[in-house]
Order: C-alpha cells, then structure tokens, then sequence
C-alpha cells in the first residue's frame, strides 16, 4: 500500500512539472521547480527500494539454495540409528532395557536386562567389548568405548552424565559422579562412590566400600550401610522416570510410518 501511494505521489508531481509556466505565474513556476524536483527524489527512492528488495530478494534465493543442497538438515526426523553392526561387531540389548532415540550402541555392545542408556550417550565397541550388566543407568551424555581392552560395568551402577570411561572396569553397586572420567584400566570395586568431575587416572584402584573425588581421586570417607543401599535406591529412581519416557516411543519399526506420511503431506502444502 505505502508503494502504490508513493508511486501515485511521484506521477501526480511529474504531471504538475510537466505543465506550462506561463499560465500559474512566477508563484506556479516555483511550484512546479519544487514539484519536479520532489518527483525526481521520490522516482530515485523509488528506484533504490527497488534495488533494495532486488537484493534481498537474490540473498533469499541464495539462501534457499543453500538449504536446497543440504536436506539432512531439513528433515523433519533424525535418520540416526540407534545400533550400529560393525562389521561382525553387533550390539545386543536386553528386550527390557530402554535405549534413548538418539543414543548410540556401536559394534561389540552388550546391555543386560532392565538397565537404561539416556539421550546423547554413546557405547562403542569399535576396538573392544563394552559389557553393561543388568538395572544399570548410564546417564546422558555418556561415553563408554573400549580402547583395546574391554570395558565392563557391573549391576545396579548409576553413571552420571557427561562421564568419560575408557576401557575401565567398574563393578557392582557403584555411583560415578557426573563429569568424571575413568582412564584406561582404573577399576572401581563395589559398594564405591566417586563423586561428580573425579578423575581416575590409568590403572588405578578405587577399593570397595570408599568414596573418592577430585582431580587425581583421592580417598575421602568410607562409604556406610546407608550411603550403599542408597545406590540402589537411586538407580531404582532413575529406571523408574526410564519407563515414563518408554511409554512415549513409537513401536519400534514402525515410526518411519508416520514420518513418511508427515514429510509427504509438509512436501505438498
């Protein structure tokens, strides 16, 4: 609307420079310099929004094709799988464990019966074998890979999210804090706490019934019936909430179903 009334404006003003001097007087001849140079300001305004949107309009192209070029990006659904066979390397998941969408189990995985592997972790068997026993939780954002020497978690662990741990052995009934890591050959033995951002440094021992933190672990307290029946409260917690987020999965090979007919309904609007 405001274009059409400027383009009205700057016809109307060319109109009144257009018309002869003689008949308005010297009052009319002023008007009518004032006239055409407000119609030759507005003609140049004109042609700069032109080339304005012109620009804006081949930045928009631009970007579109950009986009065009990249449709993973653009898809309504992630097309990442949640196991991964690696060559004759192939995960394998107890029927009731619950395993995030976008968790990654890779090559020589085992999770055993009711245990929970939470959104953006990664188990990967590429180098060795990854052993997760039964009621264990690995958090969110966990890292679990086997660099030439099986990693083992025992049952009824809880490890805390954002934790790194490297061909590490980590027995029964043990809580590691967040943000810890676990080098290569450290062992925690049951009954252990490690507290959120320990480092475990190769080949240590954490002995059973202690807790340690810091960055070397250091032994802190010993860890007392209460502290140790507490772990398995916690981990019973944590599967519990893993059922309330089951029970919002779609069944598992039949979600492309619906992600199919949405994208093909989207592609025709």
């Amino acid at each position: 609307m405001a274009l059409r009334k400027a383009l009205a404006r700057a016809t109307a003003l060319r109109a009144m420079a257009a018309c002869p001097v003689s008949a308005r007087g010297a009052a009319t001849t002023t008007t009518t310099t004032i006239g055409r140079a407000s119609a030759d300001a507005t003609a140049s305004a004109l042609a700069r929004s032109h080339a304005h949107g012109g620009a804006v309009a081949a930045v928009a192209r631009a970007r579109r094709a950009i986009t065009t070029r990249n449709q993973v990006e653009n898809e309504i659904y992630d097309r990442s799988r949640q196991e991964i066979p690696l060559g004759n390397r192939v995960p394998s998941t107890a029927v009731d464990a619950w395993i995030a969408p976008n968790a990654t189990i890779a090559g020589d995985v085992d999770v055993g019966n009711s245990s929970t592997v939470w959104h953006g972790a990664v188990l990967k068997g590429d180098l060795g074998a990854v052993r997760v026993a039964g009621w264990t939780n690995i958090m969110e954002k966990v890292v679990i890979d086997a660099a030439g020497a099986a990693a083992r978690i025992g049952q009824h662990v809880t490890i805390g999210a954002c934790t790194s741990i490297s061909a590490a052995t980590v027995e029964n009934n043990v809580l590691v804090g967040a943000r810890s890591v676990l080098s290569p050959g450290s062992h925690v033995e049951s009954n252990a706490i490690l507290e959120a951002g320990s480092v475990v440094e190769e080949n240590q021992l954490i002995p059973s019934g202690q807790r340690w933190g810091g960055n070397p672990a250091r032994f802190i307290a010993d860890v007392d019936g209460n502290e140790a029946k507490e772990i398995v409260t916690i981990g019973d917690d944590i599967r519990g909430a893993a059922e309330d987020h089951a029970d919002q999965t779609l069944p598992w090979g039949n979600a492309y179903w619906q992600t199919e007919k949405l994208r093909a309904s989207l592609l025709k609007e």
